[in-house]
């Protein structure tokens, strides 16, 4: 095994199972949070059925093996290809996956400064991480998600985008996401 990241609730290695390089990550004996590894199991689980985050290949108690995505973080990706198209079809991925959680009604809680938890392999967007997910009656993924996008500058019509994205978390109506994402284009 070989060491890849520490996190405030778990240690991620890199290990290979049948040739494939995979993704064991461990719960961090300092951490007081609870059942952070089973959580993150059971939103894998559910969420891979809608092409959502790294395929789960294994688990136990206190670890969990899964897809290592390989790729950039979406802030590197972001910085590299900022005013190119190729940005629009990523940013337009992770919304969609972000519009996904939302009409699942799960919460990510990380999207509104995603640093670690995009990752960019062969321009498709990979979200990772979703031991903080939960069930939520009102969430906030693509709201979150535009937050961040605001936070690195680019460039939108503030007043309409609040307009668009208070009549789409009335009833996280498509046409109004649609209407989101065309703002966020280049």
């Amino acid at each position: 095994m070989q060491y890849l990241a520490k996190g405030k609730r778990g240690i991620v290695y890199l290990a290979k199972l049948k040739n494939k390089v995979v993704a064991i990550k461990i719960k961090r004996k300092d951490s007081a949070a609870l059942n952070t590894i089973n959580n993150e199991v059971y939103w894998l689980k559910r969420l891979n059925k809608h092409k959502i985050g790294p395929r789960l290949i294994s688990y136990g108690k206190n670890y969990l093996i899964m897809e290592y995505i390989k790729g950039e973080r979406f802030i590197d990706y972001f910085k590299k290809n900022r005013g190119k198209k190729i940005l629009n079809k990523v940013i337009f991925d992770i919304f969609n996956q972000c519009y996904k959680l939302d009409k699942l009604k799960v919460n990510k809680y990380e999207m509104h400064n995603p640093i670690k938890h995009i990752i960019i392999k062969k321009n498709n967007a990979v979200l990772i991480d979703f031991e903080r997910c939960r069930k939520s009656r009102k969430p906030k993924n693509v709201t979150q998600f535009c937050q961040f996008l605001l936070k690195l500058g680019m460039p939108v019509d503030r007043v309409w985008l609040i307009t668009l994205l208070r009549l789409y978390k009335g009833h996280y109506n498509k046409n109004y996401f649609k209407k989101v994402c065309k703002l966020f284009s280049v």
